[in-house]
């Protein structure tokens, strides 16, 4: 009885050391991508529910006893991007090709990877249209002077967040590249065009 408690605890093993790694291995990028979007959310309602007690008139005081709110939340969200970041960099690519020169960029080997790839986008641009929709809330209320400081590193951890995602998956997400920098050209515009 002993014995075949013992091999079926054996075989077990065996099975989830194979396979199951592997699976587990193409479900990083879009969990940790996951759980990066759940914190992202988090900290961008924080930042969102102290603009809803402001508008772009509010005095000067009531500005600046909220602006630690809002750049402490925006540091939190430069945290998680980067940790986020450290996390897949850390990962092992999956089917690596032999010779990388002779594979077509975008190209994927498996079903699994292709899905693992378009689920990725849309995290990546989903996590993109919430930071910077946020950001364009908040410099509406503060100005870009007040938030440069806390929004220069977002916006280039975003970009090496895109960066580790299309390394480790090894692809070009040229669609998330774009609307990047979409998004970040018409902030720039609707920057200027506040003149703050």
């Amino acid at each position: 009885m002993r014995f075949s408690a013992f091999s079926v605890c054996a075989l077990a093993g065996l099975s989830a050391a194979g396979p199951l790694g592997d699976l587990n291995r193409r479900a990083d990028v879009v969990s940790l991508l996951t759980d990066l979007y759940a914190n992202v959310q988090v900290y961008t309602g924080a930042i969102n529910a102290t603009l809803e007690t402001l508008s772009p008139s509010s005095s000067v005081i009531e500005k600046t006893a909220a602006l630690p709110q809002v750049g402490e939340a925006f540091n939190s969200i430069n945290t998680a991007i980067k940790d986020t970041t450290s996390s897949i960099s850390e990962l092992t690519p999956e089917d690596a090709p032999a010779e990388p020169e002779k594979r077509s960029v975008g190209v994927v080997a498996h079903p699994v990877e292709k899905r693992q790839v378009d689920t990725a986008t849309v995290l990546l641009t989903l996590i993109i249209i919430e930071v910077v929709a946020t950001i364009a809330g908040a410099i509406a209320i503060f100005g870009v002077a007040a938030l440069l400081i806390y929004i220069n590193p977002v916006t280039g951890s975003l970009a090496a967040l895109i960066l580790a995602v299309q390394l480790i998956l090894n692809v070009v997400l040229s669609s998330v590249t774009i609307l990047l920098n979409t998004l970040l050209a018409g902030l720039a515009l609707t920057i200027g065009g506040l003149g703050a």
